[in-house]
């Protein structure tokens, strides 16, 4: 494949990336890790606007949906920038006259990622992970209180909630050391959560009573995971980072037997601080793109040819944080959130 770059911010600490389908235009957010603004850009790489001029620690971006208005953010998530103990999830909404207001969802110290599924009910559920439950002021590795996995229902309008009135969550499952990694599946049924302990599978109640559906599917520490069906074999795939922050890719294989997955390759070369991590079609064949933040800090795409995987490098010494890649209805594009080197980057890929 062949990669044209342009670089269209410079964004200290460029963290976060997600998608949002305006009710004026398709496009992008971008923010950061520390003090700073959440940025829209058009699908072309223009900038639009900024939404919020801080106050920074953007974690995760969503999409609220059935809304072409409306997103949640973290605000302030645990990192070695902000401490978390006043982090938040805020709610992001397009007003008239293209002003945007800034509402507290809920308060969740040490909360780093969360994603919105659907019941098959048609609820609408907040999903959110708290990475650690406190930690000794000045002690950045501190893990010795566990996260937790919470869980709430969003009925009506999000709008209804704000610092005196926010959304009550409930503790769906404690114990969850180093609790880091999340992907959502395209139709919101389920969420995939990596820990400490490995990868698990979230699967909302049929009804707001009912319970959380939690089934193990990989026993490893893992920090980051995405799936995949890159063989093509009709089959998913589970590409994973270990350990926490680690240098290790590895791809695991759906088996017959039902949510059991079998290692069936690991990456030889190490990669010190995998982090960016997303997987989709990409001119024309299923790849992954990956990134790590220290040593070599290169742009990585994981493809299956002749019967193996490969890695290639897309591009070197940036340090990517958060990646993204989509179609913007003629071109395939790759957003990279560089941490390392303040860019916020976009790629125009031909294969």
């Amino acid at each position: 494949m062949k990669y044209t770059k342009q670089v269209i911010a410079q964004m200290p600490k460029c963290y976060a990336v997600g998608m949002f389908d305006g009710s004026d235009a398709s496009s992008f957010l971008a923010a950061v890790e520390k003090e700073g603004p959440i940025r829209r850009f058009a699908l072309d790489g223009t900038p639009m606007e900024t939404v919020a001029k801080g106050p920074g620690g953007v974690m995760t971006i969503a999409q609220v949906p059935r809304r072409n208005d409306q997103f949640l953010a973290t605000r302030k998530f645990f990192s070695p920038n902000f401490g978390g103990a006043d982090a938040a999830i805020a709610s992001y909404t397009h007003e008239a006259h293209d002003a945007w207001t800034e509402r507290t969802l809920c308060d969740l110290p040490y909360v780093h990622r969360f994603g919105l599924l659907e019941g098959t009910d048609g609820t609408l559920w907040l999903l959110a992970c708290t990475i650690k439950g406190t930690a000794e002021t000045g002690v950045k590795d501190d893990w010795r209180v566990p996260g937790a996995v919470w869980a709430a229902p969003l009925n009506g309008q999000l709008e209804q909630y704000d610092d005196k009135n926010q959304l009550e969550l409930t503790c769906i499952a404690s114990c969850q050391v180093q609790n880091h990694g999340f992907w959502t599946a395209p139709d919101k049924s389920f969420a995939l959560i990596s820990t400490a302990a490995g990868v698990f599978r979230y699967v909302p109640p049929a009804s707001p009573e009912g319970e959380w559906d939690i089934t193990c599917l990989i026993i490893q520490p893992t920090s980051d995971i995405v799936v995949a069906d890159l063989d093509g074999d009709g089959a998913n795939e589970i590409l994973t980072f270990s350990k926490f922050h680690g240098d290790t890719l590895s791809i695991w294989h759906e088996t017959e037997i039902k949510d059991r997955y079998e290692l069936v390759w690991t990456d030889p070369s190490k990669r010190e601080f995998l982090h960016a991590l997303w997987a989709g079609d990409i001119a024309g064949k299923r790849v992954a793109i990956i990134g790590h933040r220290k040593e070599a800090r290169d742009l990585l795409l994981v493809h299956y040819t002749d019967g193996t995987y490969h890695v290639d490098v897309i591009d070197h010494d940036l340090g990517p944080a958060n990646v993204w890649a989509y179609n913007d209805g003629t071109n395939d594009r790759i957003i990279a959130a560089y941490r390392e080197t303040d860019q916020l980057a976009l790629y125009t890929v031909k294969a």
